[in-house]
């Protein structure tokens, strides 16, 4: 994503549509890189919604601090203070930007003079809200790579930063397999779903494939990423699989990588953390955690649904361990050793 002055036009306000599996997602902006941006990132749910569900508005401009109370602090996290009215949440980003969000609605407002910025808050908005409403019909996301082999599909779990989008680059070089998610496949009803929205992968990392499909996204307190558009393995997607294997990897200190039989307990610590608590998934707690009885129950609702769901993946899949040494192509045909058994 290119930055600021060079990259950004201002237009009259545009919006961009969704149909995230029956959630209706509307962002609009006169920021025409963000929306642009946007449509790139979920360019795999491009159709028009029955309704919309979730409504965004973005501004590249000055945040209107007067419209926050004054009062103090619900909850500060790392990245923002948080405000509540209400069904009303304020979140600070330390001066930087200021987003509104009305849960009651499900409608939100973000406000930052920084363009790069502005995309990302957004961009997170739209998952953590998309992603909670998905939670109460069921539709989970798994923090994990998701892949397939013909009507076979598996879910590859790594530790935070174990090198996911690495690896997936890798497999499919094998042209048979197709991709579910590189990062949030969903899990319903025993089956598995495509949610694709790019491969991110630390900049220097990408080769072989062009340019046009390629972006730099600048994100805050973090190093930037490359981002591969969906555009550029829209044919090698798989709309849904049967989950056959659950492979949990682990770093080893060695160049050799290879993989090895795991028992469903073994691999219970990996899929809780990655599917029950969703440690990693892009569903940040300024637009998720929440205080109140009621929403106590809704959460706990949830989890008790996302442990339902990983109970099922354990009870049907094969379990592996994935020894991720030095060696990616090594890794990556180990992978596709047991999917084809």
């Amino acid at each position: 994503m290119e930055n600021a002055a060079a990259a950004v036009r201002e237009q009259a306000e545009d919006d961009a549509r969704f149909n995230l599996y029956g959630v209706g997602l509307e962002v609009s902006s006169s920021c025409s890189m963000l929306l642009d941006n946007l449509a790139r990132d979920f360019a795999y749910f491009a159709e028009t919604p029955p309704a919309v569900t979730v409504k965004v508005t973005a501004s590249l401009c000055a945040p209107p601090w007067e419209k926050v109370p004054q009062k103090f602090a619900t909850r500060v996290t790392p990245n923002a203070a948080i405000f509540d009215e209400g069904s009303v949440r304020y979140n600070d980003y330390r001066g930087e930007a200021l987003a509104i969000y009305d849960f009651a609605r499900e409608e939100g407002e973000v406000w930052s003079e920084n363009a790069d910025l502005l995309y990302e808050i957004t961009y997170l908005l739209c998952l953590s809200r998309v992603g909670e409403i998905h939670d109460r019909k069921g539709i989970h996301r798994v923090h994990a790579l998701g892949i397939a082999l013909a009507e076979k599909g598996a879910l590859v779990l790594l530790p935070e930063a174990g090198g996911k989008s690495t690896l997936c680059l890798e497999l499919l070089k094998h042209r048979e397999l197709r991709l579910l998610s590189d990062d949030t496949p969903l899990v319903s009803h025993r089956k598995l779903y495509a949610f694709p929205t790019r491969i991110g992968v630390r900049d220097g990392d990408v080769t072989g494939i062009d340019p046009r499909y390629l972006r730099t996204m600048r994100r805050r307190n973090r190093e930037p990423k490359t981002l591969v558009d969906f555009e550029c393995f829209r044919d090698r997607i798989a709309n849904e699989a049967t989950p056959n294997l659950v492979i949990v990897g682990a770093r080893y200190n060695g160049r050799d990588s290879w993989i090895e039989p795991l028992s469903a307990f073994g691999a219970l610590p990996a899929l809780t953390s990655n599917l029950v608590f969703g440690l990693g998934l892009p569903q940040v707690v300024e637009y998720f955690l929440r205080s109140g009885v009621s929403e106590i129950l809704r959460k706990a609702s949830i989890v008790a649904s996302r442990s339902a769901a990983a109970a099922r993946l354990l009870a049907r899949a094969r379990c592996y361990r994935l020894a991720l040494g030095r060696d990616i192509p090594g890794a990556a045909e180990a992978v596709m050793t047991v999917l084809r058994s």
